[in-house]
């Protein structure tokens, strides 16, 4: 049975939640062993995939993507070893990605349900990106049905405040496995990470996801499926060291928490 993380956030459009979730994917589909699946609660398209360079098309969606299970769900035809046939390879035999669709009909959350059954039988791990804040019945479900949750929030005090007060924790993370990430994360900004995690979370672990300018290019021109190959499979990236540094020690957190620990590939 596959493993499901989910990347969330209190905040609309602060918190970098699709940016994190698709470099840690990215990270952990070239550096483990295991099997991943990556996709998001939109249904309709989304940032993550022009991040992997995958532009959604009328013809792809009615191919593959959320549309084409959609169809099979509907038959009862859907399988988990057919999952595999509609999604689009990032990393072969390392990453795929199940991409939305342009029908705005087939926003439903039983449908995302049973997707999910489905994929966590094909896949090892389901990284999902989650739409933001509690509004959604369909986030709140799946915050409830993660194995990991993480909590993207800004370097932002007033934020940080908020949501450790209680103010923006939901009931559904309260007895949940949680990672905080303080997203783009920099060090000669206030608050620092070891004040963060001092005075706001002595529970959960906190990680700082650093901010990289070869990251961020690579978003705007929808290329960190390279960029990441690239530096992973080179001794080129020291320019951006810190931040890989930084998605490694939560990937290393996330593998060993689930058990995956000794998959890890050792660097040539």
């Amino acid at each position: 049975m596959g493993k499901t993380i989910v990347s969330w956030s209190p905040v609309h459009g602060q918190a970098a939640t699709t940016s994190n979730v698709a470099a840690l994917a990215a990270h952990f589909g070239l550096k483990y062993t295991h099997q991943s699946l990556i996709t998001h609660t939109q249904l309709t398209h989304s940032t993550l995939e022009t991040l992997f360079g995958k532009e959604m098309t009328t013809s792809r969606g009615f191919d593959s993507g959320i549309e084409a299970l959609e169809r099979l769900t509907k038959s009862n035809l859907l399988k988990a070893d057919a999952v595999r046939d509609y999604t689009e390879t990032v990393y072969k035999g390392r990453l795929d990605l199940l991409g939305g669709t342009q029908n705005q009909s087939l926003e439903t959350p039983q449908l995302l349900e049973v997707l999910l059954s489905v994929t966590e039988d094909a896949y090892d791990l389901v990284w999902i990106d989650a739409h933001s804040g509690t509004r959604s019945n369909t986030s709140r479900r799946l915050l409830n049905k993660a194995d990991i949750v993480i909590v993207n929030l800004p370097q932002n005090r007033y934020v940080l405040e908020q949501f450790f007060s209680g103010e923006g924790f939901p009931n559904e993370l309260k007895e949940k496995e949680i990672i905080i990430l303080i997203s783009q994360y920099d060090k000669h900004v206030k608050p620092g990470i070891q004040k963060i995690k001092s005075k706001y979370s002595k529970k959960y672990p906190v990680f700082p996801v650093n901010y990289s300018s070869k990251f961020k290019d690579a978003s705007n021109s929808f290329g960190i499926t390279e960029l990441f190959y690239r530096v992973t499979n080179s001794n080129k990236g020291l320019d951006m060291q810190d931040f890989i540094d930084s998605l490694a020690k939560v990937n290393k957190y996330i593998a060993k928490k689930l058990e995956l620990e000794d998959t890890e590939e050792d660097d040539e």
